[in-house]
């Protein structure tokens, strides 16, 4: 047999291999499950205690897949926790610390500092859509969008619908949209951004191509600011009263920071109104949700899409007179947050491992099998569990939510299901035992019956919290 008889055998031999390979490799492709359809909907500033004023998700996520009973957030400021939740990386690795207002240190916030960190290069939708998934997001996208280039629509989204103005609202703002081009709407009651979003939402999942996953991103306004504005269709059919708790309007705060001891009480009224605002808002918001789920189902897709509800940050009700976010205690870094996925998530669990919105990002990298991206965060659909988290923000000043100014030095600490850590520039400690003090009323960081727990703790802060927050003097 002569050499090129022989090449031409081992030519054959060779592409029957590389076939046979190929149909295993087909073969195997078949046999895996479809990588599910992902829905993420991200409400604006909503407390986790709130998530049992929305019947339609109690119903269709909650009972149908798992409460999470301790969502957290290391940074409870809008920008810095959506920038985790699109990266999966805490505030110290997103360079993101601030909402990037005037108050805060210059270049630290906001979507500037999300753009000069790269992190547009490496979010969780240019994963996705790296790997096949149509990526769509509708609401708000980071404070400060408006700084961006005009008509710019940041890279990894096949469709977009972005509150083009720098935060959203309820009425008068504007859409950008895939194109670059905006939409304006005004003060009609058909204008009220949840149900715009909504009806740009529906349109995006029925026309999503049916052979390729789908990840929508929605991220409605609500339920944000001190009285959040209902659907007209809303206002007037609250049943809550006002939020009460031994925390609101804490009569001896000297053992806080001193800019807290200086806050004066806050109104029963106001704390009334803000509940009831809060209810009424959130039902749109629940609707929404309900019909997103009527058109997945429509689509014949609800077995199999992750549903993720959650928010970027809590607030506080009047907690150590405390309004707005921007601080570590527990009402400001304890989110809602619940998931659904038929046939991988137990219906009616309840889950008590700390949870962090980076964690979701993990998430929903695992269920995509996006097995090469990137992330601080732990799957929460694996047994993985940490024992505690950092808390880290920058300095800033400003409104505390309810008219009061406060400027608030860079901190950093560390929470676990137990204790809240923090240690603020200049060097203030403050330190919580929720087994004893669910409430926050005693900054036990003096005694010496906690001395070694403080210590531990302030040395898991100082290698947890770096680099440093802006501004931040350990």
């Amino acid at each position: 047999m002569g050499p090129d008889r022989s090449n031409q055998r081992r030519t054959v031999t060779a592409l029957m291999a590389a076939l046979a390979m190929t149909l295993v490799a087909a073969a195997e492709a078949q046999a895996l499950p479809r990588r599910p359809d992902v829905v993420l909907i991200v409400t604006d500033d909503q407390r986790a205690d709130t998530l049992d004023w929305m019947p339609i998700v109690q119903r269709r996520v909650v009972e149908r897949g798992r409460r999470f009973s301790n969502g957290m957030v290391p940074t409870s400021v809008c920008c810095p926790s959506r920038a985790s939740i699109l990266t999966g990386l805490f505030a110290h690795s997103t360079q993101v610390w601030s909402n990037g207002r005037n108050a805060d240190i210059d270049g630290t916030g906001g979507w500037q500092a999300f753009a000069a960190a790269g992190m547009e290069d490496r979010t969780i939708a240019v994963e996705l859509q790296a790997s096949g998934y149509q990526t769509v997001l509708v609401g708000k996208y980071l404070n400060r969008y408006d700084a961006s280039p005009e008509g710019y629509v940041p890279p990894g989204w096949t469709s977009w619908h972005a509150f083009a103005g720098t935060n959203g609202d309820y009425y008068d703002y504007d859409i950008r949209h895939t194109d670059g081009s905006t939409t304006s709407f005004g003060h009609r009651d058909q204008d009220y951004s949840t149900d715009v979003l909504l009806r740009y939402a529906v349109r995006e999942l029925r026309t999503a191509r049916p052979a390729r996953p789908l990840f929508l991103m929605f991220t409605p306004f609500g339920v944000h600011d001190r009285l959040p504005k209902p659907a007209p269709r809303h206002i007037g059919t609250a049943t809550v009263g006002p939020y009460q708790a031994p925390g609101v309007n804490e009569a001896d705060v000297t053992d806080k920071p001193a800019w807290i001891a200086t806050l004066p009480t806050i109104s029963p009224r106001r704390l009334m109104r803000g509940s009831r605002r809060t209810q009424e808002t959130l039902f749109s918001i629940d609707e929404a949700v309900g019909r997103l789920l009527d058109v997945i189902h429509d689509r014949r897709r609800l077995r199999n899409t992750l549903v993720i509800v959650t928010s970027d940050n809590g607030t506080f009700w009047g907690e150590h007179r405390l309004g707005g976010k921007y601080m570590p205690y527990d009402g400001a870094t304890r989110v809602p947050l619940a998931m659904r996925w038929s046939g991988r998530i137990q219906a009616g669990t309840l889950d008590r491992r700390l949870a962090l919105n980076l964690d979701i990002t993990t998430t929903i990298a695992s269920a995509a099998r996006l097995d090469s991206f990137a992330a601080d965060g732990l799957s929460l659909l694996a047994a993985d569990r940490r024992d505690g988290f950092v808390l880290e923000a920058g300095a800033t000043s400003g409104d505390d939510g309810n008219g009061q100014k406060v400027a608030r030095p860079g901190y950093c600490g560390f929470r676990t299901r137990r204790f809240l850590f923090v240690r603020y520039s200049g060097g203030l400690e403050e330190l919580y035992d929720y087994r004893r003090d669910p409430w926050e009323l005693d900054n036990v960081a003096g005694l010496d019956a906690y001395a070694g727990r403080l210590s531990t703790l302030r040395d898991r802060a100082d290698t947890g919290c770096r680099p440093r927050p802006p501004g931040y003097d350990w």
